[in-house]
């Protein structure tokens, strides 16, 4: 029976305290405090699968987080139609 020739990965994992970090790579800037979220609860409710994909798409295409673009959406509704 021939034997299988062992794959040399040892190039893959990086050695403690020698992995170097990738220079390409854009840095997250920090949130503003005022859109720091220190105590999200859930909020759970149903949509049509037609709004679901329309708003996760343009969250995406807006760099938003999805509870982002609610409560910048829910924002704009409250101060065109009052408290």
């Amino acid at each position: 029976m021939a034997t299988k020739k062992s794959t040399d990965l040892s190039s893959l994992v990086a050695t403690k305290g020698q992995a170097a970090p990738v220079t390409d790579v854009p840095t997250r800037s920090a949130e503003p405090a005022e859109k720091a979220q220190t105590n999200n609860v859930p909020l759970n409710f149903r949509v049509s699968a037609d709004f679901r994909r329309r708003f996760r798409v343009f969250a995406a295409n807006h760099d938003l987080k999805l509870n982002e673009l609610l409560r910048l959406a829910f924002d704009e509704y409250e101060k065109r139609h009052g408290h």
